[in-house]
């Protein structure tokens, strides 16, 4: 694992952070989880989302999810290691971001009116799971007023404050599929899902 300087004390990139075998297997595991069935009359009642989204809490897959759940404590160690801040892991999901799929610039710990779920969120952390796409890249907002803009690469890790000092977006994906990790941390110990 490799930092990698961003510019900016409060934006942090670790190359190199989750193996690449890892990856291809959580690649495989979206697709196969955000491929619809024929016929699927109500995809509520599906254990993913119609977005390609598939939160962590739903995986069945034991050694992965075992694998995962070891490699975000890991990750939680790196955010206190670089804020000095104990944090948890809150809530994870796997993403597939289809061709034309972007993000509009928007923080991570919610907005007047959301419910406390989004509000404990402190950290923000996005690891890529591949880089065989166009696009997609992650922008983030810095202190100087600019952005630091995250190129994807396989095993890559960024994390940033949830709150508006790192407001943050995807550009479109332009072709092929980008799968990332999206995990979100907590200060507060009550909001820790292990």
């Amino acid at each position: 694992m490799q930092k990698v300087e961003t510019g900016s004390a409060m934006i942090h990139r670790f190359d190199g952070a989750l193996n690449p075998a890892i990856c291809a297997r959580l690649c495989a595991l979206s697709h196969s989880r955000t491929e619809k069935p024929e016929g699927a009359a109500d995809p509520a009642k599906l254990p993913w989302q119609d977005s390609d989204t598939f939160a962590f809490d739903h995986w069945e897959e034991g050694e992965l999810r075992h694998l995962i759940g070891g490699y975000r404590l890991m990750v939680g160690q790196l955010i206190c290691l670089a804020v000095r801040e104990i944090v948890f892991p809150h809530f994870t999901d796997l993403v597939r971001w289809r061709p034309g799929k972007s993000m509009d610039e928007h923080k991570d710990d919610g907005y007047p009116g959301d419910d406390e779920l989004m509000s404990c969120r402190h950290y923000s952390a996005v690891t890529y799971c591949n880089d065989d796409y166009s696009g997609g890249e992650t922008f983030i907002r810095n202190e100087h007023g600019g952005y630091y803009v995250s190129a994807p690469r396989t095993g890559t890790l960024v994390f940033y404050p949830s709150d508006e000092r790192a407001t943050h977006g995807v550009k479109p994906v332009v072709g092929g599929d980008r799968v990332t990790l999206s995990t979100w941390f907590t200060r507060d110990v009550r909001h820790y899902r292990p």
